[in-house]
C-alpha cells in the first residue's frame, strides 16, 4: 500500500477494481472491521496466479493480512485449481514478508517491476497447491 495513501489513490484503486471485476480478470475481497464496518484491508487474486493485499495501519498486527492471504490462496487452489500462487513483496516490507511466510510462501526470485512510475525490486514468493 503506498504511503501516504491519498484520496486520489483510493479513487484510482476503486476505479481499477471496477474495471477488473467487469473484465473478470481479478477477484477482490475486502476486510471490514466488525462493529464499525470500516474497511481495514483488501486482497486480490489475479488470474495469472498472483495475489496482493493491504491492511490499514490501525489494523496491522491483528491477523487480518494472514486471513486475507489464506482466504484468497484457498480460493485459488480449491475453486480455480491453480497449481501455485505468487506474491510480489518489497524486500524491505518486513510485515508483509512475515505474512507470506506464516501463510506458507517462500521466496523464489527477485525481479524489477514498475511501481508508481519507477522500477522497484520485488521479492517473489510462491506457494504450491498441497504445499
Amino acid at each position: 500500500m503506498p504511503s501516504p495513501y491519498t484520496l486520489e489513490d483510493a479513487r484510482g484503486w476503486i476505479a481499477l477494481a471496477a474495471i477488473e471485476r467487469e473484465r473478470e480478470t481479478v477477484l477482490h475481497v475486502v476486510a471490514v472491521r466488525e462493529g464499525d464496518d470500516l474497511v481495514v484491508g483488501a486482497g486480490a487474486l489475479r488470474l495469472q496466479g498472483e495475489i496482493g493485499y493491504w491492511v490499514a495501519a490501525d489494523a496491522r498486527g491483528s491477523g487480518i493480512g494472514s486471513r486475507l492471504v489464506e482466504l484468497v490462496t484457498r480460493f485459488a487452489f480449491e475453486t480455480l485449481s491453480f497449481p501455485c500462487v505468487e506474491i510480489a513483496i518489497s524486500p524491505e516490507n518486513e510485515a508483509s514478508l512475515g505474512v507470506a511466510r506464516r501463510c506458507g510462501y517462500t521466496e523464489q526470485r527477485r525481479e524489477l517491476r514498475e511501481f508508481r512510475g519507477a522500477l522497484v525490486e520485488f521479492a517473489i514468493h510462491r506457494r504450491a497447491a498441497g504445499g
